[in-house]
């Protein structure tokens, strides 16, 4: 199977494309105005528009601020404040710095529109290509399904974001200064005609590793509809929105082309190599050297390369970097830990909120808390790293226990040396850090060698807001690291910031919940509950290293229609979809009420300022000073 990966292409307002090799770039210069009217120019332009989801999936600073920050789960951390590296926290606080002025705003509307006139020149172009010995009429219809796809995709990001945009259905022919703002419901249309189009000129497969297919279009689709389902202007239309999210969503589970893959893990990592200290409970650092990037559960993807040819400058997928904690950073509570490739590049950006940790059931099966116990519900060690492993040189280290309530000296922490020999203690005392998402007694920190730091239960406080390690408590240096994005396998090393990770834009776990969430807007609760029980008992356990033993049935994880409500949606979608870059436009859908009601909620930090008009964001000040004649409308309150 051909993997599509990359290219660009000169036209007008585009970049250079090549075409579509198994991750051997063909580079395409000096080309004329009519190169995409030839059967292989089609193709080159419709790989273009692949080549741009790469401008927003996975590149980090505009994706999480705009998708994660300032939810009901995620929250900043210390290098997204005023006193860090990079002040935009407004998206977090929603305080009046938070203005039309913001740059990732400028980029995100910048990306949105360079992949919509993308889309829009294949569009123009590939219907006047005749079918020939050169150009197949399989080939020119699933090449305009693509750029359906994908013009509707740029869309719906957008219009979760903005409300009602400008629509352009051909390439811009030069530059205009003139510009009018369609109604929501008119973008929606476009949208749904988009898909339907798509669904029914693309295959059910592709050749091509990365290609939309028909399934890829049913199942944004069946997101459109939920989305759409719930917007004031819409209520007309709110019950067969939701039965064609339910009916399409479920066509997409029971298509036979996608399937869960048994251990929520591997979705995000590969087995850990031998000679890394043993993790038997899953909850180190997520280990991708053996990690296969396709899967039977992902629908579709923003395709990434570890090959340094295959990418230019921002090109690579950098959502590694923004989710780590300060493992390394504090000599006396990170003692025995140095910076590594296996544990990550630490930039600090995103802190789960105790909300967060809250949502996840963490009763272990057997033994005390700790490191390589099994949890009831998997999908929290095999999204956080809750344990770090010492890895420096040294030995023993000890302190004292000041935020124990009886005091107490610690019996000394295990060092590794750099070919992971244990130094001065016993083999398999390795660890340095324990971050659980849960309390844990006075008597459990006494006796244990390791650092332990615990969740908030109030914020923002003194031990809470910010980080107090002499009280053990999580704060905004350490935390629990979402690790679904952690990769060692950057070729270049640990300072390199050039992440190889396919971003999966759609994927069936998530599918499930959209039947789930339409079900219970349709009052059906036994459908929902049997659409989450299916995810449930994949979360349960999928065997080792995960559990030691099988508990895919076991009743305590299983949900009943009684707990059916779109609040319990909402916290399912958190456990298994925490930090997969949808949060914010989830809790936009159900309505203004409901975002804010969550986020005042969950979100200290966001309680204080968030305000009706944070339900939109600002249409971008460049968007409004550059128009010219007619004003382009602001969104209210901005």
């Amino acid at each position: 199977m051909k993997r599509l990966f990359r290219g660009g292409l000169a036209l007008a307002l585009m970049v250079a494309l090549a075409a579509c090799m198994d991750l051997d770039e063909k580079l395409v210069s000096s080309l004329g105005s009519n190169y995409v009217s030839t059967p292989q120019g089609l193709t080159d332009a419709t790989n273009a528009i692949y080549a741009g989801l790469r401008g927003f999936y996975g590149r980090g600073e505009t994706d999480y601020a705009l998708t994660e920050l300032g939810t009901d789960i995620w929250t900043a951390a210390d290098q997204v404040s005023s006193g860090g590296q990079q002040n935009w926290i407004y998206y977090d606080t929603y305080e009046p710095t938070y203005t039309s002025q913001g740059a990732f705003l400028d980029a995100f509307w910048g990306w949105g529109y360079t992949e919509i006139n993308r889309a829009n020149t294949v569009l123009d172009q590939g219907p006047l290509i005749p079918v020939g010995p050169n150009l197949s009429q399989a080939v020119r219809d699933s090449r305009l399904g693509e750029a359906h796809f994908l013009r509707a995709l740029a869309y719906f990001e957008l219009v979760q974001e903005f409300g009602g945009l400008t629509v352009n259905l051909h390439a811009a022919q030069g530059v205009s200064t003139e510009a009018t703002r369609q109604s929501e419901d008119s973008v929606y249309k476009v949208i749904i005609d988009d898909l339907n189009q798509a669904i029914n000129l693309l295959p059910v497969t592709q050749s091509d590793y990365g290609r939309a297919t028909k399934g890829a279009a049913q199942n944004l689709l069946a997101k459109v509809y939920l989305t759409r389902a719930y917007r004031e202007w819409n209520t007309a239309n709110l019950q067969s929105d939701l039965q064609q999210a339910l009916d399409l969503s479920t066509t997409v589970i029971n298509s036979g082309q996608y399937s869960l893959v048994a251990n929520y893990a591997s979705l995000w990592c590969g087995t850990h190599r031998a000679a890394v200290p043993a993790d038997p409970g899953g909850q180190g650092f997520c280990d991708v050297t053996t990690y296969s990037k396709q899967n039977s559960e992902f629908i579709f993807v923003a395709q990434y390369s570890y090959d340094p040819t295959q990418y230019q400058t921002g090109q690579t997928n950098y959502d590694h970097l923004e989710f780590l904690s300060n493992y390394d950073g504090n000599a006396a509570f990170a003692a025995g830990l140095v910076r590594d490739l296996d544990n990550g590049r630490p930039f600090r950006r995103l802190r789960p909120t105790p909300a967060l940790l809250s949502f996840f059931d963490q009763t272990r099966w057997a033994g005390t808390p700790g490191p390589g116990t099994d949890v009831l519900d998997t999908r929290f060690d095999a999204s956080f790293q809750t344990v770090w492993f010492a890895n420096g040189n040294g030995t023993n280290v000890v302190g004292t226990c000041p935020n124990c309530t009886s005091g107490g000296a610690l019996t000394g922490l295990t060092l590794r040396d750099a070919g992971g020999a244990v130094i001065g203690a016993a083999a398999g005392s390795d660890t340095a850090l324990f971050f659980p998402g849960y309390q844990v007694s006075d008597s459990f920190r006494m006796a244990k060698a390791y650092r332990i730091a615990t969740p908030c239960t109030t914020a923002p406080t003194a031990d809470c807001g910010k980080d107090n390690d002499a009280l053990g408590r999580i704060g905004y240096r350490h935390f629990p690291s979402l690790k679904k994005w952690q990769d060692n396998r950057r070729v270049t090393g640990l300072s390199s910031q050039d992440g190889g990770k396919d971003f999966p834009v759609m994927r069936l776990g998530e599918t499930y919940l959209i039947a789930a969430e339409a079900a219970v807007g349709l009052n059906q609760p036994q459908v929902a509950a049997d659409m989450i029980n299916v995810l449930r008992v994949r979360a349960a356990c999928a065997g080792p290293p995960q559990c030691a033993v099988s508990h895919k049935a076991d009743p305590a994880i299983m949900v009943n229609s009684g707990q059916m409500t779109l609040d319990f949606i909402m916290d399912e979608r958190a456990r298994e979809l925490a930090g997969e870059y949808n949060r914010w436009m989830d809790l936009r859908r159900p309505g203004k009420q409901f975002f804010l009601d969550r986020i005042k909620q969950y979100n200290p930090y966001a309680r204080p300022n968030i305000q009706d008009k944070h339900y939109f964001r600002p249409i971008p000040q460049r968007q409004i000073n550059g128009v010219t004649g007619t004003p382009y409308p602001q969104n209210p309150g901005w």
